[in-house]
């Protein structure tokens, strides 16, 4: 018996023997149909049963085999035409800069959120004929002009030229949907698959897609099997639907009694500025001196604000103390008038590699890596931001500062134990793999040990009185209302915790926060910011606010009168079954 080719081998069946006595009865049976093949005894030599078991294929003549006839699907829009340049004018609206960002960015992060517009083209052209008017196409997509003059539009601008009045429309996603092409957008579809559309996506994440299919009011399934993104898309492509705009108002109405609830726990550790509110704590990292044993800041910009508006540039200027193996900072700005800097320090880390404020000499990236692996590496408070009338200033830490955290740090022990008994310290090792290798090398193993003593004891407290006001919400708000009003609070907890950490950057060019998803990584950072839970500051209710306001402009947006909340699931799609089109490459 001749070996069958490979194309046959890999639709034929053969199991493994588990008996071991001659003439076992073995059957093989073909993937396709089912159908026994051949029944073999199993000899004592089992390289020929697998000869034996696999027979030769039958030759089959193409001019006589009959195929059953198949009914091509229809053409649709995305096949014959897309006004690709213009989506992607707006694509770049919608992302052009943070004010201009789709409600749906502020909600919750999502490194792979795409486009709003490009996302309803996507659905709108899959369902559509190809004969659809191009211009109802256009004002479905939320253009406010053709799409021709969007893309000719741009193309001054980014010649340089200056457009009195620019686009003059608003972005696409932000249009009002006419309720006549809307019903135009319904009918064909049905004409075109002769029944209701159901639109599905096996793999949602952020949610753009089923959020336009439900705007656009089909009924529509999002599929996802990360957890964190089956959260997201409850809060993006259900709630808004299904309550609208109220279930912000109920939120915020419960953020104040959550942030009045930590604040009396919590205010002993923020202590408040006579002069303003603190907007930020900045530190650094510090190391043993190979030379001196003495701390010395890993610092890769003495720059505290370096505005490209024409605002001063400000500086920390560190003052050393080599006898007693101390150093401070004084505030300078950087400018060639009586009393300014005329430049600002050399870093103290550039590329892994440190520099010794004690003794000008270099310290080695293995020798960091090294300290930090033994917990030898240390945090450092060495400047506040703080928000006047006059504007953002800067100062160097009082000592009620840097008592504040020595007293957040003995509060932390104060509870541990009752923190961990009751699930609310993170202390899951940290999954080895590419994007946490930098951050492992630091000496950093486990979740809680990116947080400082006061981010992680603010942390603990937020999640456990948050859990403490669960029953009160759910029983003032009902069991529509409650759950959903608690779900958003954890996302904007979420929010929070995201710029509120030790891997999080102090951007001195706007003088903001960035938090630690900037990047697709856990990067270790030299320096860092704390932002302020309560009483001295507003980073708290800044984080919340940004996320519920988020979400009270998603609830906003226009949608079809017949608009349903998306389904979400949890899981992997088993089957997909392709159109005869997709098979005809197989």
């Amino acid at each position: 018996m001749g070996i069958p080719d490979p194309a046959f081998r890999a639709r034929v069946r053969v199991p493994l023997f588990a008996p071991s006595v001659p003439d076992a009865c073995h059957d093989t049976f073909c993937h396709n149909c089912n159908k026994l093949l051949v029944r073999t005894t199993r000899p004592a030599d089992e390289s020929s049963l697998l000869r034996r078991a696999i027979p030769t294929p039958r030759k089959v003549d193409p001019m006589t085999t009959k195929k059953a006839p198949r009914k091509d699907p229809p053409r649709v829009l995305i096949e014959e035409w897309l006004p690709a340049a213009a989506i992607g004018v707006e694509c770049m609206r919608e992302r052009g800069s943070a004010s201009a960002l789709a409600p749906t960015t502020y909600l919750h992060v999502w490194w792979a959120r795409r486009p709003l517009c490009v996302s309803r083209a996507a659905v709108l052209a899959s369902l559509l004929p190809a004969d659809f008017p191009r211009d109802v196409f256009e004002r479905l997509l939320g253009f406010g002009k053709p799409g021709k003059e969007l893309v000719k539009i741009r193309a001054l601008m980014d010649r340089g030229v200056q457009v009195d009045g620019g686009f003059g429309c608003d972005r696409a996603f932000k249009a009002n949907l006419i309720p006549e092409d809307l019903d135009l957008a319904h009918r064909q579809p049905k004409r075109l698959w002769g029944g209701d559309i159901t639109v599905m996506d096996p793999m949602s994440g952020g949610g753009s897609i089923p959020l336009e299919s439900a705007r656009l009011g089909f009924h529509t399934l999002a599929n996802e099997y990360n957890p964190v993104a089956c959260s997201v898309l409850e809060a993006t492509v259900d709630y808004p639907i299904r309550f609208g705009p109220q279930l912000a108002q109920l939120s915020k109405k419960w953020t104040q009694i959550w942030i009045d609830r930590i604040g009396r726990r919590l205010a002993p550790f923020y202590p408040k500025d006579p002069k303003g509110s603190v907007h930020a704590y900045i530190y650094c990292r510090t190391v043993p001196c190979p030379d001196t044993g003495f701390h010395t800041p890993l610092v890769p910009d003495w720059h505290l604000a370096r505005p490209t508006n024409g605002k001063p540039v400000v500086a920390a200027e560190p003052i050393v103390n080599r006898q007693q193996g101390t150093w401070s900072i004084k505030i300078r700005e950087i400018g060639a008038y009586a009393g300014q800097a005329k430049q600002a320090n050399q870093p103290t880390y550039v590329r892994g590699k440190g520099i010794s404020l004690f003794t000008g000499r270099p310290i080695a990236p293995d020798y960091i890596k090294a300290k930090a692996a033994t917990g030898k590496i240390k945090s450092c408070l060495y400047a506040v931001a703080v928000k006047t009338a006059s504007g953002l200033i800067f100062r160097p830490p009082t000592n009620s500062d840097l008592d504040a955290i020595i007293q957040s740090e003995r509060e932390l022990n104060r509870i541990w134990s009752g923190l961990q008994k009751n699930g609310l310290v993170p202390f899951q090792t940290l999954p080895k793999g590419f994007n946490t290798k930098q951050i492992m090398n630091f000496g950093v193993a486990a979740w809680d040990q990116m947080f400082s003593p006061r981010q992680l004891l603010c942390a603990c407290v937020l999640v456990e009185e948050l859990n403490k006001m669960k029953s009160d919400i759910e029983r003032a708000e009902g069991s529509d209302f409650g759950p959903a009003v608690f779900h958003l609070l954890a996302l904007a907890l979420d929010k929070f915790l995201d710029y509120n950490n030790m891997l999080n950057t102090w951007e001195n060019q706007r003088c903001i926060v960035k938090h630690l998803f900037q990047r697709h990584d856990y990067c270790f950072k030299a320096t860092y910011a704390e932002l302020v839970a309560c009483n001295s500051g507003s980073g708290l209710s800044w984080a919340i606010n940004n996320s519920l306001d988020g979400f009270a402009d998603l609830s906003s947006l226009s949608r079809s009168h017949v608009s349903r909340p998306a389904v979400v699931s949890k899981g992997t799609v088993g089957l997909l079954k392709n159109p005869p089109r997709a098979h005809d490459s197989c």
